[in-house]
């Protein structure tokens, strides 16, 4: 009996670990999402309402289901009070707020980059770079979609079959 109990908590705990990993892809979805829902924000501030970056940045912060909203207000603090320039203040505040997230370096980069796309270009200018960014973002978006498909099932069926193997080879 209690080996038959042990046999079912391998299983689980397998199975827990493969349910983890597709997770993972699916949090990074949701925060590729995330930037792309930001950017479509930022580009209806800067050519709609034809505010500048940092009051953009402010107004991006005051959003409630926005979780960069502190970082977002930070940055705008900063730059407002003249402790450094955009790119600056972006690549140091974002590479906090980024550090626990799912994303990989490449997926990252499509939000630490943001700045050094824009320059001191004109707002039409900085709203085709916008465009740009979102493009690649919602490619991104596709492409781990795709990926997240084929791959939650293999990983799923390999975390229970290697449940099932280490539970015989422990019997």
């Amino acid at each position: 009996m209690l080996q038959l109990t042990g046999c079912l908590m391998i299983i689980a705990g397998c199975t827990g670990i493969a349910a983890v990993v597709c997770r993972d892809y699916n949090n990074r979805l949701h925060s590729l999402s995330l930037i792309k829902d930001i950017y479509e924000d930022m580009k209806y501030y800067i050519s709609y309402q034809k505010l500048t970056v940092p009051e953009a940045l402010l107004r991006l912060s005051e959003k409630e289901n926005n979780p960069f909203a502190e970082t977002f207000f930070e940055i705008h603090e900063a730059v407002q009070g003249g402790n450094g320039n955009l790119p600056e203040v972006w690549h140091e505040h974002m590479e906090k707020a980024l550090a626990y997230t799912t994303l990989n370096k490449n997926e990252k980069n499509y939000l630490l980059d943001f700045p050094s796309c824009l320059g001191y270009m004109e707002e039409n200018a900085q709203t085709g770079a916008l465009d740009e960014l979102q493009r690649q973002v919602v490619h991104r978006m596709e492409e781990l979609s795709e990926e997240q498909k084929n791959k939650n099932k293999m990983v799923m069926s390999l975390g229970i079959a290697g449940g099932v193997l280490l539970s015989i080879l422990l019997l």
